[in-house]
This record gives C-alpha cells, structure tokens and sequence, in this order.
C-alpha cells in the first residue's frame, strides 16, 4: 500500500468523478483507486475488528471519506444520478462499494421519503455484514431518520412486529440513533413496541435490547425506569432481569434503587 498524498489522491478522486453518470464505469474507475490504495498486510484479529464477510480492500478510511467529501456535492446537484450510483455500488458486493453506497444513500435529499424507506428495507434484508449494517442505520438512514423521523419509526415497527429474527435484529439496531434525535419525541411508541420483546427477551436479541433499553434511559431516566418496572412486574422471561442490570448505571440512584428492589422482589418470589 503505497503512502497517501494528498495532492495525488485528490487528482485520483477528481478523475474517478468524471464517471458519476456512469454507473458501471464509475464502479471499475473505483475498484482500480481502491486497489492502488489496498492494505494485503492487513490480518483478520490484528486490528481487533473481524474479517469482512464479502471481499475488502481494507483502504485507509481516509481514501473512502475524500471520495465521499467529493462527492457530495454533485449528490445534491443530481440525486437521481447519485441514487443509480448508489444501486450499483451496492450490488457490487465489495465492503468499500457497498460502504460508499450507504454514503449516497444518506446523502440524497428526501423529496421521495419513500425512495430511501425501499433502499432501507431492501439493502437491509441482504445485509449479513454487522459493520455495513450498523452503517446503513447509521449513515444510510441518518437523511430520514432527521428530516422525517415519523416515517423512519414506521420503518422501525415493520422490522420489529416483523415474526422473524433478523428483522427484529435490524430494528432494534436502529433505534439508539432515533431515540437520540432531540427531533423525535415519539417516546411512547418505542415503550409499545420493546414491550412485547422486552418480555420475551430472546437471548438472539438481548444485546440489541440492551442497546434499546440504555439509550432510552440516557434520553428520558425516569420514565425508561418505570416502563421497566412496569414490565419487571408482569409475566416475563428471564433476560428482561438481565437487561435491566446491564442497564442501572444509567439511571440516578433513586431510579436504580427502584430497580434493584423490583429485581430483588421477583429474585425472592421466584
């Protein structure tokens, strides 16, 4: 992998942009840019991040956010052009095309909210790479989840009322990141929708709820620390408790007391 300069990249990346209304040929144009900058040393566990599932690169990150920087502003100019880039990169299947995909998506305006909701959907359903994943809910999405969060949370319950597992994984992974947008204020339909899971708490699911359950206590203490207590009370399965420990260092004392006592009650009723 030869040294980054930055002068020579950025002619790499204003050349590669010539090709933007080209699908096909601005994907070639990109796997030989990623193949100049490609890290072969690079060894599965030594980084403390594990393997891609599909073909990498393993570019520097500094190489993709250039393409993306320079990109932006003819994604903003012509979004259709920018959405068939977009379809393209993905159905590449190489982790930096379909990452770079993901980036677009997140990019292009939302005159057609519903446009973004099928990439979503779609992209999401064949995802199998956690990293991509965590990236199409984070960065993908992050366009709708700000400028229309009522029709990114409709997306989230088709995932999470939908019956199978994966789907359920990927809502859940996309809630932090709604209920962290000072924009959305739809507390009450995140506590309906985890109810039904929280009781269940599939083992599969218990670190995506974990995840679910501190972000909503970081945002609103007092009332996440009722809703638990109100389902700690109910019929439950076990990994609701686990859940709830996981999560008492973020709620202040008065509230983690209450919990401990609820969980202290049901231990000794059990």
């Amino acid at each position: 992998m030869p040294a980054i300069q930055l002068a020579r990249l950025k002619l790499q990346v204003s050349e590669l942009l010539t090709y933007y209304a080209d699908p096909v040929d601005f994907v070639r144009e990109l796997h030989t840019l990623l193949n100049f900058y490609a890290d072969r040393t690079r060894r599965p566990g030594r980084t403390g991040k594990p393997r891609p599932l599909i073909q990498a690169y393993n570019v520097p990150r500094q190489v993709l956010r250039r393409v993306e920087s320079d990109l932006t502003p003819q994604v903003f100019a012509e979004p259709d052009k920018a959405l068939a880039l977009a379809d393209q990169l993905w159905a590449d299947a190489w982790f930096e095309c379909r990452l770079l995909a993901i980036s677009i998506l997140g990019l292009i305006p939302l005159d057609n909210p519903e446009i973004i909701v099928d990439h979503l959907q779609t992209w999401g359903k064949t995802c199998r790479e956690d990293a991509l994943l965590d990236a199409l809910l984070e960065t993908g999405a992050e366009g709708l989840r700000s400028e229309s969060p009522d029709a990114f949370l409709q997306l989230v319950e088709l995932w999470l009322t939908n019956g199978d597992l994966p789907s359920r994984k990927i809502g859940l992974r996309a809630l932090p990141a709604l209920i962290a947008n000072p924009q959305f204020d739809n507390l009450p339909a995140i506590y309906r929708l985890l109810t039904p899971l929280l009781r269940e708490a599939a083992s599969a699911l218990e670190s995506d709820l974990t995840r679910a359950v501190r972000a909503l206590g970081e945002r609103s203490p007092q009332e996440t620390a009722y809703f638990l207590r109100q389902n700690l009370i109910a019929p439950h399965k076990s990994g609701l408790a686990v859940i709830t420990r996981a999560n008492l260092d973020v709620f202040p004392a008065e509230f983690e007391e209450m919990l401990r006592a609820v969980l202290r009650e049901r231990m000794r009723t059990s």
